[in-house]
């Protein structure tokens, strides 16, 4: 296993002209950072899934065909073998730094749900009689994601306990508040408490954090003209915990009961 990665690391930088001595200080740049998390973040949910699904009931996978115009890029895929269904995911990681604990005692995270790159004006032309959605709405939302655009997301928390210090650089960070947050979770203090803490992700439809129905929250869009139901997922979704519980109260459903949860979409 050592030899196929280190191999690919090479070949990696031997085709795109990196030195190799200095890739770890290329990959530790402020703007490169969230960039890498980001994508590695796919394949840790695709190791996660396959953990906890059957294989011969699901198959998880990572398509490597770049989104065409109109179409949204899928991060992970999961399929239900029997009936062909496809599931996709999309990948977020939590905000930094957005572990918070309420004065009635429960917890909240929230997850970064946006747009890489907002919509131009000629993709919210095409786009908008595609999806149904009133060109100047699609541009007031052109950095938000629509349900139709995946069928679930997932996140890790991990990040929620990151900061940024002095030089921009991302460090693990957690208040006393948030390491007693993890302990209740089942982190435990003679392990890795941070790798505990990437290891907790959790699922939630897409319909479901819609502003609308399902939230009870309003769009934050100043010229939005229908702020209780617009449609659209806010950038920052949140996850919330009681202070008794382990399980989140608003639809977040943790990893390890995956199997129950893409059945119910089947």
């Amino acid at each position: 296993m050592t030899g196929d990665w280190t191999s690919k690391v090479v070949e990696f930088c031997e085709t795109f002209n990196i030195p190799l001595e200095f890739l770890a200080d290329t990959l530790n740049e402020p703007k490169v950072i969230p960039m890498i998390r980001g994508k590695a973040f796919e394949f840790s949910v695709i190791i996660g899934l396959k953990e906890v699904l059957p294989d011969s009931i699901w198959e998880v996978d990572h398509p490597t065909i770049n989104a065409q115009s109109g179409l949204h890029d899928v991060d992970v895929s999961v399929v239900h073998r029997a009936s062909g269904k496809k599931i996709r995911l999309e990948c977020k990681l939590a905000k930094k730094g957005s572990f918070k604990t309420l004065e009635n005692g429960q917890s909240e995270i929230r997850v970064k749900c946006m747009r890489s790159r907002t919509l131009g004006e000629e993709m919210v032309k095409s786009l908008a009689p595609k999806w149904g959605v009133p060109r100047n709405v699609l541009k007031t939302h052109n950095d938000q994601y629509l349900p139709s655009n995946f069928d679930v997301v997932i996140t890790s928390i991990g990040n929620s306990f990151y900061e940024t210090n002095s030089a921009g650089i991302f460090v693990w960070q957690p208040t006393s508040a948030g390491k007693e947050f993890l302990n209740r979770l089942g982190g435990t203090k003679n392990g890795s408490l941070k790798d505990f803490a990437f290891q907790q992700m959790y699922l939630v439809r897409s319909s479901d954090i819609a502003i609308g129905l399902y939230t009870g929250i309003k769009c934050t869009r100043r010229s939005c003209r229908n702020k209780n139901r617009c449609g659209f997922i806010p950038n920052y979704p949140i996850i919330k915990f009681s202070s008794s519980s382990p399980n989140p109260l608003n639809g977040w459903t943790p990893i390890a009961e995956a199997s129950n949860f893409f059945q119910k979409l089947i």
